[in-house]
C-alpha cells in the first residue's frame, strides 16, 4: 500500500467521524476513491429480503442445531462462494471456495449486515479483552490489508465500527499506522493498519504470541498476515493445537479455508448433513508437484469422461485457475500447468507457493442472460458468529468477465469483482434482491438453501478440524 494512503487513513481515524463520513461517495473523496458504483451496488440490496431469507434459514438449522458452533473461538467472521446447477429436482449449488477473515466487499453490504458482520470481529476483541494475555491491561489489535488496497476503505468503516462500539462500552481506543505505532501510547484498545508487504518484516513468533516488532499481539486480523509468518514452530502449532497460541486468530482455521481440497474434504465429511441443503458433490483431489499433477490429471482424464480445473494454493482473484478440457491433449498438460503457474507468480510474485494444486471436476452450471449475452454467475454469501452459532449475513452475485461460449475460456468463470489484474468491476455485482432472485432464477427457497450451507459447513470445519486439517489420503479420487 503507498504510505500516502495509510496517512491518509490515519488522518481521517485522528478525526472525529460521523455517520454522513461514512457515506461511500465523501469516504471515498477523502481517500482520493472513486466510490460511485460500489453506492449503486449496495443500493441493490434488499434488506427486506434478506432478512426473511435468514430468518427462514435460521428456523430450518434450528431443528437439529445444524449451525451450532462446538467451540467458540475458531470461527468468527468468513464468506463462501457457490455456482449453481439444474438438475431434475431443481437448483442444486456447489462450493467454489471459502474464505477467512480477510474476506472483502463488505462495503456492498447494508449497514445492518455490516453490523451483523463486525460483531463477529468483536467477539474475538471482547475474548481477548477478557483473558489478558499481555497482562498489562492493554489490547493489541492487528489488521493486515493487501499491498495498494483500493478497498482500503472497508477497513475505515470496519475500524470506525470497532472505535464507536468499544468507546461506548468504555474503553480508550487508539489507531495507528506503522510510521506512528507507539504500544505505550496511554489507551486501553490499540489498532494498527498496516499492508502485508510492510508486516512481512516485522512479525515473528515467541512465547506463543505473533508479535509485530517484539510487541505482543492480541487480536490479528487478516488470513494474509498469518500466511507470511515465517516460522515452523507457529504453522506447526496451528495444526497441532492452536490454543497454546496466545494471539487470537481471526480465523485459526485459515489452513483450511486457504485449502481449496480441505474445503470440500469438509463438505464430503459432513455430505449427510448438508445434503438436505441441496449440496452438490464433485469429483476432487490433491496434487502436491508438478509430476503428481500431471499424473493426476492424466489418470482423471483416461478414467472419466468429465474436464476438470485446477486451482493453485492460496489463491485469489482467479488467479492461476484453469480449466483442463476433457478433450485436451496429454502431452498439452504441462503446458496448461506453466500457465497456471505464470498466472498466479505474476500476483503474487515468487514468495508463495501455488502447490499442492487442487483439481475439482468441472460442474454444469446454470447460465443467465447478462447484457444480451449468456453469462456464468457465482454467489457470495457473508456469515459470522453470533452467541455461539454461524449466522448467515447477507451476499452478492457476481457475473462473469466474460461471455460463455463453450466453458474453456478461463473469463467465462472469472466472477471476482476485485482482485482480477488490479481492476475493480462492481457493475457485475447483484445485490440480493426479489428482482435479483428472478434473473438468477432462484426461489427463496434457493437462497435459504444457501445461506444453511455457508453457516453449516464453518460449523463443520470447527466441528471436524483436526480430522480435516490431518487428512493424508491424496491417492485416493474423492467425490
Amino acid at each position: 500500500m503507498e504510505e500516502d494512503l495509510l496517512t491518509k487513513f490515519l488522518k481521517l481515524m485522528s478525526s472525529s467521524i460521523t455517520d454522513s463520513d461514512l457515506e461511500l461517495i465523501k469516504l471515498g473523496s477523502s481517500l482520493g476513491l472513486d466510490l460511485v458504483s460500489f453506492t449503486e451496488l449496495r443500493a441493490s440490496q434488499q434488506d427486506s429480503f434478506i432478512g426473511s431469507i435468514r430468518d427462514k434459514a435460521l428456523k430450518k438449522m434450528e431443528i437439529n442445531n445444524d449451525n451450532f458452533l462446538a467451540t467458540d473461538d475458531f470461527f468468527y467472521s468468513g464468506s463462501i462462494d457457490f455456482m449453481v446447477s439444474d438438475e431434475p429436482e431443481g437448483k442444486k449449488f456447489f462450493l467454489l471456495e471459502t474464505n477467512g477473515g480477510s474476506h472483502r466487499g463488505l462495503s456492498i453490504i447494508t449497514r445492518k449486515q455490516q453490523i451483523l458482520l463486525y460483531n463477529g470481529y468483536l467477539e474475538a476483541i471482547h475474548q481477548a479483552i477478557k483473558k489478558n494475555e499481555r497482562k498489562d491491561d492493554k489490547i493489541f489489535v492487528l489488521i493486515g490489508v493487501p499491498v495498494s488496497d483500493a478497498l482500503i476503505h472497508e477497513k475505515v468503516i470496519m475500524i470506525e465500527y470497532f472505535r464507536k462500539s468499544l468507546k461506548s462500552e468504555g474503553y480508550s481506543v487508539k489507531i495507528f499506522n506503522r510510521v506512528s505505532f507507539d504500544i505505550n501510547f496511554d489507551a486501553k484498545i490499540i489498532f494498527l493498519i498496516a499492508d502485508y508487504r510492510q508486516l512481512s518484516t516485522s512479525l515473528s513468533f515467541s512465547e506463543n504470541f505473533i508479535k509485530y516488532q517484539l510487541e505482543k499481539i492480541n487480536v490479528l486480523i487478516g488470513d494474509g498476515i498469518t500466511r507470511r509468518l515465517k516460522d515452523k514452530d507457529f504453522h506447526e502449532q496451528i495444526r497441532k493445537d492452536f490454543r497454546f497460541i496466545k494471539t487470537i486468530i481471526v480465523n485459526p482455521i485459515f489452513k483450511i479455508t486457504d485449502d481449496k481440497s480441505l474445503t470440500y474434504l469438509a463438505s464430503f465429511i459432513c455430505k449427510d448433513i448438508l445434503r438436505k441443503y441441496n449440496l452438490n458433490y464433485l469429483l476432487f483431489t490433491k496434487a502436491f508437484n508438478e509430476k503428481d499433477l500431471i499424473d493426476k490429471l492424466s489418470y482423471l482424464l483416461k478414467n472419466y469422461n468429465k474436464s476438470f480445473i485446477i486451482k493453485p494454493s492460496g489463491g485469489s482473484g482467479g488467479a492461476g485457475v484453469i480449466p483442463v478440457s476433457k478433450n485436451v491433449h496429454p502431452k498439452n498438460l504441462k503446458k496448461i500447468i506453466e500457465t497456471s503457474k505464470n498466472e498466479f507468480f505474476n500476483k503474487f510474485m515468487k514468495d508463495r507457493n501455488p502447490f499442492p494444486y487442487t483439481i475439482q471436476e468441472k460442474a454444469d452450471f446454470s447460465l443467465i442472460d447478462w447484457g444480451g449475452e449468456k453469462h456464468t454467475f457465482d454467489l457470495r454469501i457473508y456469515l459470522a458468529q453470533s452467541k455461539g452459532k454461524v449466522i448467515p449475513i447477507g451476499g452478492l452475485g457476481r457475473i462473469s468477465r466474460g461471455k460463455f461460449t463453450v466453458g474453456l475460456d478461463k473469463e467465462e468463470f472469472v466472477v471476482n469483482l476485485s482482485g482480477y489484474n488490479g481492476q475493480i468491476e462492481v457493475q457485475r455485482g447483484v445485490g440480493f434482491s426479489k428482482e435479483t432472485s428472478s434473473m438468477l432464477n432462484l426461489s427463496e427457497e434457493d437462497f435459504v438453501n444457501m445461506f444453511c450451507i455457508g453457516c453449516v459447513l464453518f460449523a463443520c470445519i470447527v466441528k471436524n478440524y483436526k480430522k480435516i486439517i490431518n487428512f493424508s489420503n491424496w491417492d485416493k479420487i474423492i467425490g
